[in-house]
Order: structure tokens, then sequence, then C-alpha cells
């Protein structure tokens, strides 16, 4: 029997490695010096190699590893225990240290791929397709610029789960660093760590990100003693243009993150900003408080309800026990938000809570990019407060030039004043800044969207989709800009995508739209009796309904859905003067008066 083979560098096929060869592989492996004494890793990689020989790869899902392959029970629940996920990355980092040392000469390499738990296989000696391409593409490719800079996620050489938010936080905090100095492109958060346990070169890292410097290293805690190793490479050679390792307790590590900024700004000839001061550290009580956050914004960062709601509880849980400390509020403000944002929450119930959390994060901290970010994300979804939301979102962008969310949340306050080029360009800035991000390009479609550029919309949308074929927003999204060209069947297909079990209020609502345009109208009144029960377990964002409303012509139940945005102070409302979707009411007096309530 034999298995698809992948390239180390992109996921077209190579060739087929027979099953006696893989296994051969797998032995190799198990008994190499990083594997021989790891009982967990041992059982995941043959429990995974396994699932991928005998066709059952759809065991390889968090849920049945946990009872499977790490004894968790049937209780096992991914949602609140991250075994798998810490294993995982310790899996792919230990395979690549064993290709790149004792395994170097392997004739069969064993990949597992980021975001995948289902293992591939390639013969080494050979020199995919894909990779030829790649190769081809990086010599024609002009030379990334060395002042745009990548900072690598760290690896973490320890077995700690812990040290993974210690990595990641010390990453984020060098990027901080960076990103305050003017005359630097910094790569953003999303970007960079979308390639976290790729094995790739400087160059193709650079080509990927359109990087012409790159940063990197790694973190291996022994005790109260860390060693960070870090190194800064000229991305178009491949040359490693300065290199040192930093053996501190752990209580010093704080002034780490400064020393490896100096010197990449000696590499690039530039001057630390002088009002630099590490903003997730400053501040920080002890270890515990700075680990506790970074837990936080690591459930932040999995941009799901789940993940929004665990935020709320690790940083409430930050704040009681250090209340002084800044960074926990500013990041409980952003969960709040997001919790909203996408109807997971009623505004009413969640915006103040993240509005008193970023005023005490900027009473404690008033520099603070990320607190001076949230409170204008709630002066503009929530409080309608357009000049105060456009003045603390510029700040924001001020004080860290290159972090990518603080350019979207300022477009979306220039789109709300009606300044649509200035807008334009925030978001574009955004996608610079994180070319990865599913966020910044999926914001940039819906911006041109609004600005009646269909067409350009369709193709920003389409490119999040390549980052994330999953995402639900991204299909929501798309089929609106179908619907307002008339493509009601393309519109319907991407509708479609957003059905999940239990149904999502969103998909629901997209889905009753393109049947009415379909004129299947007793269909679409079906997903309306659908939201209207769903409407009776919680709260679901009034222009779901609407939508479906305008649809089949209901003109006056359009109105009064959106009338309930208005009093909800949904977030979106802002875009109403905009929304294409809107359309068929803009004759009627009564949503004129309806939109006067802006203020815009």
């Amino acid at each position: 029997m034999g298995l698809t083979a992948h390239a180390k560098h992109g996921p077209e096929i190579s060739a087929l490695v027979g099953a006696e060869d893989i296994r051969t592989a797998v032995g190799r492996v198990l008994q190499s010096r990083g594997f021989r004494h790891s009982e967990r890793l041992q059982r995941l990689l043959k429990f995974a190699v396994e699932c991928a020989l005998q066709g059952t790869v759809d065991q390889l899902k968090e849920s049945v590893l946990g009872r499977v392959v790490f004894d968790r029970g049937s209780k096992y629940d991914p949602r609140t225990d991250s075994i798998v996920r810490v294993e995982s990355v310790r899996l792919r980092k230990r395979l690549r240290e064993y290709y790149d040392g004792e395994g170097r000469n392997d004739p069969v390499s064993i990949i597992l791929q980021p975001g995948s738990y289902v293992p591939t296989f390639r013969h080494v000696a050979e020199a995919p397709a894909d990779s030829r391409e790649t190769q081809g593409k990086l010599l024609e490719q002009p030379l990334p610029r060395p002042s745009t800079v990548a900072v690598l996620p760290l690896s973490n050489l320890c077995t700690d789960p812990d040290q993974e938010y210690l990595c990641d936080g010390i990453t984020d905090e060098i990027i901080y660093a960076l990103s305050c100095i003017r005359g630097l492109t910094v790569i953003g958060h999303t970007s960079v760590f979308a390639l976290k346990d790729a094995l790739l070169d400087a160059r193709e890292i650079g080509f990927r990100l359109g990087a012409g410097t790159v940063v990197g290293g790694s973190v291996r805690k022994a005790g109260s003693r860390v060693k960070i190793f870090a190194e800064v490479l000229d991305a178009a050679s491949g040359e490693v243009r300065w290199a040192e390792t930093f053996d501190r307790t752990i209580d010093e590590i704080f002034s780490v993150e400064e020393e490896i900024a100096q010197a990449v700004t000696r590499v690039l000839q530039v001057t630390l900003a002088p009002h630099f001061s590490p903003w997730l550290t400053r501040g920080a009580p002890d270890m515990n408080a700075y680990l506790l956050y970074l837990q936080g914004r690591h459930e932040w960062n999995r941009m799901t309800a789940t993940g929004y709601s665990s935020a709320v509880a690790i940083f409430e849980r930050a704040i009681s026990s250090y209340p002084t400390y800044a960074p926990p509020f500013a990041g409980l403000a952003d969960a709040y938000s997001y919790l909203a944002f996408w109807g997971y929450a009623r505004p009413h119930d969640v915006f103040p809570k993240a509005q008193h959390a970023a005023l005490r994060a900027l009473a404690l901290d008033s520099s603070l990019p990320h607190a001076n970010c949230a409170l204008a994300a709630v002066k503009l979804f929530y409080e309608w407060k357009w000049d105060e939301a456009v003045d603390l979102a510029g700040r924001a962008t001020e004080l860290e030039p290159s972090h990518a969310f603080g350019h979207q949340i300022y477009g979306c306050c220039l789109l709300a004043r009606g300044e649509m080029k200035q807008a334009s360009r925030c978001f574009e800035r955004a996608v610079t800044l994180d070319p990865l991000s599913v966020t910044a390009h999926r914001l940039l479609g819906w911006a041109l969207h609004l600005q009646r550029r269909p067409s350009d919309a369709e193709k920003w949308l389409q490119a999040a989709l390549v980052l994330d074929r999953e995402s639900l927003h991204t299909h929501y999204l798309l089929a609106h800009v179908y619907l307002s060209e008339g493509r009601f069947e393309t519109a319907l297909e991407q509708a479609r995508q957003c059905q999940t079990h239990p149904p999502n209020p969103l998909g629901a609502g997209v889905l009753g739209a393109c049947l009415a345009r379909l004129n299947r109208r007793d269909e679409a009144r079906a997903v309306l009796s659908e939201l209207a029960q769903l409407s009776e377990a919680g709260y679901i964002d009034p222009y779901t309904i609407g939508q479906v409303h305008i649809a089949l012509n209901d003109l006056d139940r359009a109105i009064e859905s959106v009338e309930r945005v208005l009093d909800e102070r949904a977030p979106f409302a802002f875009s109403l003067k905009l929304d294409p979707g809107l359309d068929p009411l803009r004759p009627d007096p009564r949503f004129a008066e309806l939109v006067a309530r802006l203020g815009i």
C-alpha cells in the first residue's frame, strides 16, 4: 500500500512512499535522542502514522487523540484541555530537529504540517515539483527591502506547555519593539505565526511575507534559568548578520526583548524608538502575571466564541490578582468587543464592560497602543462617537505604526465618516503588514463592498478563503457581495458553506436571503421560523432577520429590523448608510429617519 508524499515546502503531490519504507522511517525516528525517552511523542507519532497507513485519518482529531493516545477518558474536552495541541507542537519541533540533525540523510521523511494531525511522507532525495516552482518564483521576485522585518515565533525547546506562552510572548514583545520604529515595516502576528513550525529557509520566508530581514531563535528553560538564542538573517542571501545567546534568570528575561530589538536596529542602521518600553511586560508584577496575560491572548487569538469567552475568564482572573497591571484590561476589552462583533453576545451586555476595561487600561498606562485601539472600537461600534474613535485609533497607529489590527480599526473609523480613500489605505496597509491574515484580507474586501466595488471585494475575499477555506465569516461576506451583484446561485453556494450544527444565526440569515432571491419563498420563511426559535434561546443580531425580510420584499418588517439594529447598538450599525444590501429600503422615508439617528 502506498501513500501520497508531500513536499516539505508545499502541499503538491510529489511521489508515492511504500508502507514498509514508512514504518522503517518511524523506527529510525523513535530510536533517536529526541524521541527514545518520550513515551507521549512516541505514542502520538505511531498512532498518527498507523491511521494514515490504514486509511482511518478521520480518527486524527483532538477528541479521539485525547482519549486514545493520552488516556484522558470519555469526558475529555479539548476546549479545556490543550494536551493534544501542546504535544502536537512538540512533535512537529522534534521531527524538524531530527531531520536537521540525526535524520539528515534518511531516505524518507515524516511531515506533520501545522494545523493538521495527519502525517505525510516523502522521499528526501526527490526534488518535488512544487519546490522547483517555488524556487523559480524566488529567483523571479525582486528582493524584499531589508527594512521589512519578519520576527518568527521563537521555538520552544522545553516540554513545559507554559513555556509555549512564554515563547509567543517574547516574540510579540520583539514585534512590538520594532513596530514602534518609523522607517521599519514589521510583519504582523497572524502572518508570522502562520509559519510556526514550518520547515522554510530564510529566502522562502522572505518570499512569502515580503520581508528582507528575518529574526528567529529559540527558548530553553531549565529550572530558574532561561536560555534564549536569537539571530538576524538576510532573507535574500540567508546570511546570518547577527546572533547571540542570552543566559538569564527567569526574572531577567524582560530585558532580553529590548536587547534583541536593539541588535536588529544596529544591523539595519536605524534608531530604536526613544519611548520604547515593552508594553506586555511593563508593570507586570511577576512572571505569573505575565504568563496569565499571555494565556488570555492565546485564547483570544483562536478567534472563536469559545476562545473569546475563555479569554474573558483568564483576563478577569489576571485582573483580580494583579489589578494594577494594564495589559489584561486591554485584552479583556478586546475579548468583550469581539463577542459582540459577530453576534455571540448582546452589545448592551458586553460593550459597557469593554469600555470600562479599556478606560481602566488607559488610566494605568495611557500609551498602550492596544488600549487606545480597544477604546476606539467601543466609540465606533457602540457609542457612535465618530471623532473620538478616529482620534483614538489614530493615536494607536502613531504609537505602534506597524500594528495591523490598529490600522484595521482606524480604517473602520474612517469608513464611518465617509473618508473612503483614506479608509482603503488603512486596510491595504494592514494587508501589507499582515499578509497571511484572514481578517486583514476579509476587512479590505468588506470595505470595498461598502464602496460599491464588488469585483475588487470578491478578489480580496477570495484571497481570504485561500488562507482559510473553513472561515464562516468570509463565506458570509462573499455571499453578500454576490447578492448585491444579482448572482443569486453563486451567493447560495457561499451561504451553504456557512451552515453549521447547531445553526449559526449569521449563516441562517444569509441562507434565507439567498433562498428568497431565488424565489424559494417557503424555504426562506422556514429560515425565519428557525431564527425566531434561536432568538428565544439567546441574542441574535436583528440584521440577520432583516436581510431575509428585505429579500422577501417585506419592507415593513425589514424597517422594524433596522430599528432594532439601532436600538440594540449592533456593532455594524454604522454601515447602514453604506451597505448595498439595504438599497431596497433607501427610498422609504422611515429608513432615512433611522439612519439619521447615527449622527453621521
